[in-house]
């Protein structure tokens, strides 16, 4: 009988358990609903990194232009860089030994013109008002040139007076 006594008591024991169990405040545990946040499309590049990558364009500029050959120092041409830039050579060669146009070396400038300012005309105006006449200094050993073609072009309107004179002065004295 002792046994049965003893289940009744922990019956008692379990019913004030289950009584203070039943009068507990229950903790309900729900999922946190999701809230979405439209940001866009997400393209994986940080948000800071366009305007860099925007600016990359101009800055590439800027230094490939701080490696460019320094410009030449301003100021007048020489004579010899006016022969070239003007194509003078194309012609007469590049050293003044002639080609399609005379031989312009060796003094043959100051033979044909003797004087600086009938040569200046010559270059100035181009050959095309002489064209079929003799020209250049009949005086001259060999006589005038030859008739001339009207090859020669006018390089008036294309260099300066002073840039004309100075290659001038270069074909009659350096070449």
């Amino acid at each position: 009988m002792a046994a049965a006594s003893a289940a009744p008591a922990d019956v008692a024991s379990a019913a004030p358990q289950a009584a203070a169990a039943a009068t507990a405040t229950a903790v309900i545990t729900e999922p946190v609903p999701e809230v979405p946040v439209s940001t866009g499309p997400r393209s994986g590049i940080p948000v800071w990194m366009m305007p860099v990558l925007l600016a990359l364009p101009f800055w590439a500029v800027v230094y490939m232009g701080a490696f460019a050959a320094p410009k030449a120092a301003a100021g007048p041409r020489t004579g010899a860089q006016i022969y070239v830039a003007a194509g003078c050579g194309a012609c007469h060669g590049a050293t003044g030994g002639g080609g399609v146009g005379p031989k312009l070396a060796g003094g043959e400038a100051k033979l044909t013109f003797p004087n600086e300012a009938d040569h200046v005309a010559w270059v100035t105006e181009g050959s095309a008002a002489s064209k079929g006449k003799s020209y250049g200094d009949p005086n001259r050993p060999g006589g005038a040139r030859p008739p001339a073609s009207g090859g020669m072009p006018s390089f008036k309107g294309q260099l300066t007076p002073e840039e004309i004179l100075a290659v001038v002065q270069y074909e009659r004295d350096r070449l």
